[in-house]
């Protein structure tokens, strides 16, 4: 089912959601000021938010990616960087879309993450479509996966049977049977 701002249906049961990508998050839900000229979606934000919650209220599996992953660290009072090329060194990332696409940058994923459990590997290559990354950690969450240069590129809250956030675009990937494995996952514990 697809949840849009002008047909929230929270009143429906789901089995699992996943928060994908887009517009970057309204800054006021991380004590930042907002770009100048730039066109946020606060209609969405409110509504991922409040699934969000009503997800973890529900203990329902849930999968960030990219947007979705940084709206999961915000709702639970983390911040975020608005300009990794600012931030961190070696963050010069392509800005086109099929550039996006193509580009890919190796990440360490640690051993005692879910992440680690779903795809058997210290190592993966990802890509990279943010401007944007998590800054400080939101509580309760933990990072499972980092770039050489540091930038947070997946967190989770163990607590939770599956409540994970990635940076990167996994959908993008999908040919890969690694990044299959995450979504095999993502819906066999929605399934339970």
């Amino acid at each position: 089912m697809r949840l849009v701002a002008s047909s929230p249906r929270y009143e429906d049961r789901l089995d699992g959601l996943v928060i994908g990508g887009g517009t970057d998050l309204y800054p006021a839900l991380f004590d930042h000021d907002p770009k100048p000229d730039y066109v946020y979606d606060q209609a969405r934000d409110r509504l991922e938010l409040t699934w969000l919650k009503k997800a973890q209220d529900e203990d329902l599996p849930t999968l960030g990616i990219c947007r979705g992953a940084q709206l999961m660290n915000v709702e639970r009072g983390g911040t975020l960087h608005m300009d990794v090329e600012k931030v961190y060194e070696n963050a010069a990332y392509p800005s086109r879309f099929l550039a996006q696409l193509l580009f890919r940058k190796p990440i360490q994923i640690f051993s005692n993450s879910l992440l680690y459990q779903i795809i058997g590997e210290n190592r993966l290559c990802v890509n990279s479509m943010h401007k944007q990354a998590i800054a400080e950690v939101g509580d309760d969450l933990v990072i499972s996966a980092v770039e050489d240069n540091g930038i947070v590129q997946a967190l989770e809250d163990p607590k939770h049977r599956f409540f994970m956030g990635v940076q990167f675009h996994p959908e993008a990937l999908i040919y890969h049977k690694t990044f299959r494995k995450l979504f095999q996952a993502f819906i066999q514990t929605a399934a339970r």
